[in-house]
């Protein structure tokens, strides 16, 4: 809500980021791709899952953060720090601590079972016990990695706010934001602007895209600069809310070329061993950047424009997604495991088991949580 007014826009996408989390994890253990934190179905893989992946995978993250940055500041100013730092524990704070000793063990636990059965080749009871155990171990903070990074964020935003109570830095604030208020948003040139950070943090790290530090203990530090930048571009954005008509208009050569830019570096990284090469490397790791610029922003515009509009059935599903999120994981891979070495089709094990995991997430989401002191935890109070 800015100014009295909700942006359905960005809710429903911010519905839309969560949702898709879902399916991106239903596709991922049947990518050509073997990877060690994944799944992966032998009897069933294909080219087409993997392009899939990096597609979405590519801007649904940042596209988060931007939308968290966003309204973050909104709401530190609309507030104050105090009532800022009771809503982000109420909704960011408290589903983590819970989640992490609740959701995570139980997410993990077909995982578990996959490395002590399928890769281990232990026996069933040896695998279903050992996995057992593992409930009561460390299972890192599994998908619930960005409520971890949300929190430092949010942390960064009051310890950098009270800074400003500094003379000299409070100048240095200043300056920057007149140099940000002050820009052009009209030139293309500023896409290019806010791609290059995020090129020279992509630089440090030998992964094409950024995924995510599931450790309690971060061990890839340049992911939470990456994110925290976003976040850092989604407040600049609110500062500047012409930003949102420039998005708007201009959303359809946004989202056609970030497409192309995708396509051609999925076919790059498939064909061509880029990282041997240093010109293919810094060439593919600015592509990177520039493709999730321009799918975010492309990304941005096109739901403000056909979104504009209240609709309760988006409205519901906006609340839901968060609930849905927390919950999939465990579902969605039991599912996978269970369709191993069985006539199932296998399209049709990536469609029951999005489907099934999908299915049981909404409905334990309208029964047992939408109304309950879940579900105003996390959403505020709904009425029946």
């Amino acid at each position: 809500m800015i100014n009295g007014q909700r942006i359905h826009g960005l809710d429903t996408l911010r519905a839309v980021a969560m949702l898709l989390g879902v399916l991106l994890h239903a596709a991922s253990g049947y990518r050509v791709e073997k990877v060690d934190y994944w799944i992966h179905d032998d009897q069933f893989n294909s080219i087409v899952f993997d392009f899939f992946y990096f597609f979405i995978h590519s801007f649904r993250m940042p596209l988060f953060f931007l939308i968290a940055g966003f309204f973050s500041r909104f709401l530190y100013f609309r507030s104050g720090e105090r009532a800022f730092v009771r809503n982000r524990w109420k909704r960011v704070g408290i589903p983590f601590f819970i989640g992490l000793v609740t959701i995570v063990p139980l997410s993990m636990l077909p995982f578990n079972f996959y490395i002590f059965f399928y890769k281990q080749h232990l026996s069933w009871d040896v695998a279903v016990s050992k996995s057992l155990r593992q409930l009561f171990a460390r299972n890192g903070t599994a998908h619930l990695w960005f409520l971890y990074d949300l929190l430092m964020f949010y942390t960064g935003v009051v310890v950098i706010m009270r800074l400003r109570n500094i003379s000299f830095i409070n100048k240095l604030f200043s300056a920057v934001s007149g140099v940000w208020d002050k820009l052009n948003l009209n030139k293309g040139y500023w896409i290019l602007i806010f791609s290059l950070p995020m090129w020279i943090i992509l630089l440090n790290d030998h992964l094409l895209l950024v995924r995510s530090d599931t450790e309690l203990i971060p061990s890839h530090f340049s992911f939470i600069f990456f994110y925290g930048y976003i976040f850092f571009i989604g407040w600049l954005f609110q500062k500047r809310m012409d930003i949102l008509n420039i998005l708007v208009q201009r959303s359809t050569p946004l989202l056609l070329s970030g497409i192309l830019i995708c396509i051609g570096l999925f076919y790059v990284k498939e064909r061509i061993d880029w990282e041997s090469n240093k010109w293919w490397y810094y060439s593919c790791k600015l592509a990177a950047a520039l493709q999730v610029a321009l799918l975010v922003g492309g990304a941005m515009g096109f739901f403000l424009r056909v979104f504009k509009n209240e609709s309760k059935l988006w409205r519901y599903l906006s609340d839901a997604s968060y609930w849905v999120y927390l919950v999939h994981m465990g579902i969605v891979v039991s599912m996978e495991i269970l369709f191993f070495n069985t006539p199932v089709p296998g399209i049709l094990r990536f469609l029951l088991s999005l489907t099934v995991a999908v299915t049981i997430s909404f409905l334990t989401y309208h029964l047992f949580v939408r109304y309950t002191i879940i579900g105003t935890t996390l959403n505020g109070v709904r009425k029946r």
